[in-house]
């Protein structure tokens, strides 16, 4: 996403997503959790800027747990 697409994340955008996903937010927390969320956002656009060249796509990934020695 480009610096032209990019839209800031306001105390609306967060209603409307905690409602989507059916939490409830105390009274004021959107205003805080906005932020925070813009900033974690943009963090992940960066991600976009990564030349991983010839790296191919991880198409298995064994989620087994298991205790250590």
């Amino acid at each position: 996403m480009s610096d032209a697409d990019a839209k800031q994340i306001n105390p609306d955008d967060i209603d409307g997503l905690t409602k989507a996903a059916r939490l409830r937010l105390g009274e004021g927390r959107a205003e805080i959790v906005a932020p925070a969320l813009d900033g974690m956002l943009q963090l992940m656009d960066l991600l976009d800027d990564v030349d991983v060249g010839e790296t191919p796509p991880t198409n298995s990934f064994n989620a087994t747990w298991r205790d250590l020695p």
